[in-house]
């Protein structure tokens, strides 16, 4: 059994059973931390270790954490041996995630029972963009995308994986650590047959390979460069295509469809002109091309266009184009990518603004999606999904009790689960509820109270400047970054119960329940009358499912005075 050491915190980082992934350059395991996972290199560089600690220092921000997603599997901090050498880094574990080609590719989506629709494919191609734009705005550049590195949840959330491979530049010196690898069908004409480890690439060359990623999405799995080529000789390989610009829609035409290609024309005119200014404009002049944020835009107006066919429950169509293609092609070849679901019209309706309230919700559109589940509900009363996915928009909006109400009906139409799971769930999400709403309050005060102590001897040597900025990043909901300012604090202060607290917060907001508890046991130990710390210990038991001792902790904090404490409690003894 392999033990390491996180070099940000001190902890020791176990690695456990076999390895789940391995390359040519590391090997990913599994840890005793919840949540992480650590890839470990084969031989590991001076530069690749320069290259982890600026990536370490300068973590994009995370477009999804409003719903509680990992957009990018960002190397969380280095690990070392026990000679004190960087062996590799830890990392989120992206669970849940099918890989990108299972999403758009037919023949995958139906050996592995997923029910896609063209809506899905839509919104996700959309958080892909949001997402690169988000890593564009930070200076980086992927380089390697490609479906193999794209994970995506049933929520249509994608999550980027292989984050080590990006193009890095030190923003203090302007040293740039290059993307060494890329990816046939997905490099850009300028780059092929090229030296990467000689060429800065920029977010341009990006652009490309988004743009054929995105087009996989809507167009079945297919590749712009794929069709029935024009004129005598054996037709070229995939990235000579690419090279000479011959793709379905060039000038030039010497690329043709076939019967099963699926027409450019029944897409939103806005994505349209996208795909043409990348592989038409953008052949001859790279910088036409559209960017990440360009895609944005489109997708979101292609998105909200978007309507059910009235005959099948599964066909999406634009009402730009006027008429639901899916039919029209599955008589006419006598294959649906999209098959009918096998429910009565009743759930049909009611699943369709379900789907359609997941969607908005994803997009931000939190009122919206209230408004289709509302709508599902009236058609059919007993849709416990519909409930469920009510609850989580009400929480968004902070409607405690009527989130609380929604789950708790989820729960009565769901005869499957027991009745001890029903109890874990209803303390689980009433504990979210007040948490969600009342721990910002609780680590406001208790900023205040580490910002007094700043004064006293004991704390004399704190920096204030940490201080103020973990509580911006707490108002902004960075709490990486409120991470980060914190181990700055115990590294000046190993006695700041205070500081632990607020670390312990910090990965509570994270989802990391195991790190919390960590953080209060320190806290604890130093301040063994902390009413506050036993409480966000015993709600971080609780969601681990170690509910005998979160609710220890939760008594605890009662006896000490905490009325968060007390109502959690007076509610289970209700």
């Amino acid at each position: 059994m392999t033990v390491l050491t996180c070099a940000s915190t001190g902890q020791s980082i176990t690695l456990l059973g076999e390895r789940i992934a391995d390359s040519g350059e590391a090997k990913v395991w599994r840890t005793n931390r919840n949540g992480y996972l650590a890839k470990v290199y084969h031989d590991q560089t001076p530069e690749r270790v320069q290259k982890l600690a600026v990536m370490i220092a300068h973590r994009p921000k995370e477009p999804n954490s409003h719903l509680n997603h990992i957009s990018f599997a960002w190397p969380k901090s280095v690990l070392k041996d026990a000679q004190g050498n960087c062996v590799g880094f830890l990392m989120p574990e992206i669970k849940e995630g099918k890989e990108l080609i299972d999403i758009y590719n037919p023949k995958r989506r139906k050996d592995l029972k997923l029910e896609v629709d063209w809506r899905f494919l839509h919104t996700t191609a959309l958080n892909i963009a949001s997402i690169i734009e988000a890593i564009h705005i930070s200076g980086y550049v992927l380089g390697d995308i490609k479906p193999q590195n794209i994970l995506v949840n049933d929520r249509a959330l994608p999550s980027i994986i292989d984050t080590d491979s990006f193009q890095v530049r030190n923003p203090k010196n302007n040293k740039v650590y290059r993307c060494l690898v890329g990816s046939e069908g997905f490099t850009p004409p300028e780059l092929i047959d090229q030296d990467f480890s000689s060429i800065d690439q920029t977010e341009v060359h990006d652009r490309f390979r988004l743009t054929v990623i995105i087009y996989q999405l809507l167009f079945g799995g297919e590749s712009p460069f794929a069709g029935k080529l024009t004129g005598a000789g054996e037709p070229p390989e995939a990235n000579d295509r690419i090279r000479q610009g011959l793709w379905l829609y060039a000038p030039n035409g010497l690329m043709q469809p076939v019967e099963r290609t699926i027409p450019l024309e029944i897409i939103h005119p806005e994505v349209q002109r996208c795909f043409l200014r990348c592989f038409n404009d953008g052949y001859k002049n790279s910088n036409l091309r559209p960017t990440a944020g360009d895609w944005v835009k489109a997708l979101r107006l292609a998105v909200n266009e978007l309507t059910i066919c009235g005959k099948v429950d599964s066909h999406y169509y634009s009402r730009t184009y006027g008429k639901c293609y899916w039919c029209d092609r599955s008589v006419k070849l006598g294959i649906d990518i999209f098959p009918k679901k096998h429910t009565s019209y009743k759930d049909k309706d009611a699943d369709a603004y379900n789907n359609r309230g997941l969607s908005r919700y994803v997009l931000g559109d939190i009122k919206g999606a209230i408004n289709d589940y509302n709508q599902a509900l009236r058609i059919n009363p007993n849709h416990a999904d519909a409930y469920n996915n009510r609850e989580l928009a009400r929480s968004t909006l902070g409607d405690k009790q009527g989130a609380i109400n929604d789950y708790n009906q989820a729960l009565h139409i769901d005869a499957n689960f027991t009745q001890a799971y029903i109890n874990l769930l209803i303390i689980r999400y009433k504990m979210i509820a007040l948490i969600l709403i009342g721990l910002i309050a609780v680590s406001s005060l208790s900023l205040i109270i580490f910002a007094n102590n700043l004064n006293s001897e004991t704390n004399s040597n704190l920096d204030k400047d940490y201080v103020n900025r973990c509580s911006e990043h707490f108002k902004l909901k960075d709490y990486t970054e409120a991470v980060d300012d914190c181990n700055e604090a115990v590294k000046i202060n190993s006695n700041n119960d205070e500081a632990y607290f607020l670390r312990g917060a910090a990965y509570f907001k994270l989802k990391d329940y195991t790190e919390a508890v960590n953080n209060c046991n320190k806290a604890v130990n130093i301040n063994p009358n902390n009413d506050k710390v036993y409480f966000l210990r015993g709600a971080s038991h609780s969601m681990n499912k170690n509910m005998y001792q979160g609710m220890e902790d939760f008594r605890k904090a009662a006896s000490l005075g905490n009325e968060e404490a007390k109502e959690i409690l007076k509610d289970i003894q209700q």
